[in-house]
């Protein structure tokens, strides 16, 4: 139909890392076809491991020794870091302390510590997150604990 548009909806999600290059190729009945659009983007791998970190039984009121959570930066160009936070219902309960600072170099690591100190008796849950222009933002890490 003369004078209609339509939009066209794109999504890179690299399953390893690179620098990629494509082009979409848009086929149709109006002059100059088809009509090409050049693609390109930059995947920086980043992983954190481990997933998941389970404080076990500590007393209401006490603090657990610290666990470590390690953020990588699989990529070949910095990594940006936006927020390292504690998310969730019983976030409250867990504390993130990092040395990962605004950026992570291609290849690089950096810790994250999580205390876990319950408030109130039972099973209590939350998310560590990092926000980061590694793709696939937020990693996330659970995190578990029971207060006694």
């Amino acid at each position: 139909m003369e004078g209609k548009s339509c939009r066209i909806l794109l999504y890179f999600t690299p399953t390893f890392q690179g620098n990629f290059k494509d082009t979409l190729s848009v086929f149709d009945n109006g002059g100059g076809r088809p009509q090409f659009v050049a693609l390109s983007g930059t995947a920086t791998i980043v992983t954190v491991s481990p997933t998941s970190l389970n404080f076990g039984d500590i007393t209401v009121g006490k603090t657990s020794p610290p666990q470590t959570v390690k953020l990588t930066n699989h990529g070949s160009v910095k990594l940006n870091i936006t927020k390292i936070s504690v998310t969730g219902v019983d976030g409250k309960d867990f504390v993130e302390v990092n040395a990962c600072g605004a950026t992570l170099g291609a290849g690089a690591s950096c810790d994250i510590n999580v205390w876990f100190t319950p408030k109130a008796k039972g099973s209590l849950t939350a998310t560590l997150s990092i926000a980061d222009s590694g793709g696939a933002s937020p990693q996330t890490v659970s995190l578990t604990g029971i207060g006694q």
